[in-house]
């Protein structure tokens, strides 16, 4: 499985490290939502291994250049988009995954249209945010987990006290561009988390973040190559 792909100009930089990894298909790409530094690089994963099924927030009104060629090489490939659907469940292997949220009615704030994926492996969780905010966090009641891929790269828009006193991350991982122009990861959200006693993981720091789940540990690793995501 692939959630998201980054900017326009990090397709081939994901396809390459995937590549390495020896892996030439992907069961479930998940586009979070329709922004660039999300799904910009998502028409060369499409191209260039098989896909199974790609899910997408309902939309029909983004006509962007980097959307458009998605839904090219979706079509070029015989492929359709998935709604997601609140509920919906799938496995990775021993891993269950269940979309937490999603917002089918194209919000203005695209958002609060992510699609929020947990995965469950054994005894560990996790819950991936996408850019979700915090009108999406107080949507629902959130399990505790083990890592947690923080909302919308450190933005004070997201990371509510409310929410992080549901989730309980152990681990916090944050994909932020180095030296952003927004300013991310906010202090303020990095206190909150050092203040949970949430161990912080980002990607302008730490470098690409691997972590192998043998079931009885989560074993984080730094890998130091160039494909750093984020705005």
């Amino acid at each position: 499985m692939l959630i998201d792909a980054g900017n326009v100009e990090d397709g081939e930089k994901i396809v390459e490290r995937l590549q390495q990894l020896g892996i030439t298909n992907l069961d479930y790409v998940i586009g979070t939502h329709i922004h660039e530094d999300h799904i910009g690089g998502m028409d060369k994963i499409v191209e260039n291994f098989t896909i199974g099924k790609i899910y997408l927030p309902y939309n029909k009104t983004t006509t962007t250049k980097y959307y458009e060629r998605l839904l090219n090489a979706v079509k070029a490939k015989n492929l359709k988009l998935t709604k997601a659907e609140i509920g919906e469940t799938f496995l990775i292997g021993e891993a269950n995954c269940e979309i937490k949220f999603v917002d089918n009615t194209e919000p203005k704030e695209p958002n609060n249209a992510s699609i929020v994926l947990q995965v469950s492996y054994q005894n560990h969780q996790y819950l991936f945010m996408g850019d979700a905010e915090k009108d999406v966090e107080k949507q629902r009641n959130w399990e505790d987990v083990d890592v947690l891929k923080v909302g919308h790269h450190g933005s004070n828009t997201s990371s509510s006290k409310e929410f992080l006193n549901q989730v309980k991350p152990e681990i916090a991982i944050i994909p932020v561009g180095e030296g952003n122009s927004y300013g991310l990861p906010k202090p303020e959200i990095l206190q909150r988390y050092e203040q949970m006693g949430s161990k912080i993981y980002r990607t302008d720091i730490d470098g690409t973040i691997h972590m192998i789940d043998n079931g009885e540990e989560i074993i984080v690793q730094k890998v130091d190559i160039s494909a750093n995501g984020g705005k």
